[in-house]
């Protein structure tokens, strides 16, 4: 997906970069991703889906907008902790809303604790079994090492559409996507020890 919003987010950030900094973007967003949550609560999907589209864009207009001046691990560290959240609140605002959906909610953050941990365990990791060194981590895109799978960014921002425009559906699409990050989460650990189960000094 950012292949398709790099270039239209430049635009915008080049306009944005004069008056907000990376960092009141990302505050901005967390604080419309929390009205999504509260939204959702009072069944008010279509303003949630509106503020969904906002969050997202300052998601990716608060990255342009840091690699515009400079990057800071502060930066780095509140846009993947806001993001965690957001998503945590999304799928209880759900079980919150509805106890009918309470156990799919509840599976849910259950399966994004596994793809959380196996993501910010590789963040961690990769870079010291790499080597790099800072003036390495500068030429590097992101403020993290990201560790890829089948459950990624996209596909979690596909499923919150579609539980936005669908809630009724929400128990069958939540099920399906918890599913796909256990296994997402699974293959991510699979695919590390087989890599480094022999690097470990005998």
């Amino acid at each position: 997906l950012q292949k398709l919003t790099q270039k239209p987010l430049s635009y915008i950030g080049k306009l944005f970069v004069k008056f907000f900094s990376a960092n009141q973007i990302t505050f901005f967003g967390f604080f419309i991703g929390i009205l999504m949550s509260i939204s959702i609560f009072f069944e008010l999907y279509l303003y949630a889906l509106l503020f969904l589209v906002i969050n997202r864009l300052c998601d990716g207009l608060d990255g342009v907008m840091a690699r515009m001046t400079a990057p800071s691990p502060l930066g780095a560290y509140l846009d993947i902790t806001f993001d965690f959240i957001i998503y945590a609140s999304f799928v209880l605002a759900f079980g919150l809303h509805d106890q009918s959906n309470l156990i799919v909610s509840m599976f849910l953050l259950f399966s994004y604790i596994c793809t959380g941990t196996t993501f910010l365990a590789q963040a961690i990791l990769q870079p010291q079994i790499d080597n790099y060194s800072e003036d390495d981590r500068i030429e590097i895109s992101k403020g993290f090492i990201y560790a890829s799978g089948l459950i990624e960014g996209t596909e979690t921002i596909i499923f919150m559409i579609i539980t936005l425009i669908v809630p009724d559906a929400f128990i069958f699409f939540g099920l399906v996507f918890g599913v796909l990050c256990l296994i997402t989460a699974i293959a991510r650990i699979l695919i590390f020890y087989k890599k480094y189960k022999n690097s470990a000094p005998k």
